[in-house]
């Protein structure tokens, strides 16, 4: 069966929300080991979906892009990274996930929005903050205890290049004008995890990404053809009406230093 499917990027993060928060591993590592969901915008959905309540999710981030372009999120009422060890939640600052971190192993898992994926299989996370902010902190302690990564992005952080020639032509103090705050970007390797891999995973179909954008609410939108057998297909159609009217996510940023003008 074939079937016709529209997501708006609201949409494809609650989907891909929904598939990552019933995978075995994440749910072994949240009922029985470290599960670290850090900040950003597709993780937010990841929480909600594990601990059945609502965020306000645009404020589960630290940078994050607006129509002003790139931002950082405003201290007050910005959400902590959530870090769960066997199902108890404490609520971290970046430095407060050091000794999670440093305790993790293969069957626990580090959960991390990203800013671009390549054709390739990487993935990359604008960073802004001295050190490189969360996945500068972290990054070390998962790759060298070889901890689970899964980086949720929908096909809208999708970019024609290869990320590996893009990082060294940006840094804060590589640019020297941008709208919004300048950054640098650091490729890290995991589980990248968009819609298709979420139609698949939930319902056992192929998901071909055929068409994008959109006005009128639309922006960014991915336009999926679904195959698969007409009691799957009908699932995953079924599914996507129901998300149907997700809100679209707001925030609030930092003025940006004049300095940095």
């Amino acid at each position: 069966m074939n079937v016709q499917l529209t997501l708006t990027p609201a949409e494809g993060k609650r989907l891909i929300a929904k598939a990552i928060a019933g995978m075995a591993e994440v749910q072994n590592a949240y009922k029985n080991g470290i599960l670290i969901i850090a900040t950003s915008t597709t993780t937010a959905y990841v929480a909600e979906e594990l601990m059945g309540k609502e965020l306000e999710k645009g404020m589960f981030t630290a940078g994050v892009v607006t129509h002003e372009g790139l931002g950082i999120t405003t201290a007050d009422g910005r959400y902590p990274h959530y870090a769960f060890e066997k199902g108890e939640l404490k609520e971290c600052s970046t430095p407060e996930l050091v000794p999670f971190l440093a305790k993790m192993g293969p069957d626990d898992v580090f959960i991390k929005g990203v800013n671009a994926i390549d054709p390739y299989g990487a993935a990359g996370v604008l960073v802004h903050g001295p050190g490189g902010g969360t996945v500068g902190t972290a990054y070390g302690y998962l790759v060298r205890n070889g901890a689970q990564i899964i980086l949720p992005a929908g096909l809208e952080k999708l970019v024609p290049v290869n990320l590996s020639e893009v990082v060294p032509l940006l840094g804060v103090n590589v640019i020297d004008k941008a709208i919004g705050w300048p950054c640098g970007m650091m490729i890290i390797q995991g589980m990248v995890f968009t819609e298709v891999d979420a139609f698949r995973q939930l319902f056992g179909v192929e998901a071909i990404p055929v068409a994008g954008g959109g006005i009128d609410g639309a922006e960014g939108s991915k336009i999926f053809l679904i195959q698969g057998d007409k009691e799957a297909a009908e699932a995953a159609y079924a599914c996507v009406v129901g998300l149907k009217g997700e809100k679209p996510l707001k925030t609030s940023t930092m003025a940006k230093p004049a300095h940095l003008a």
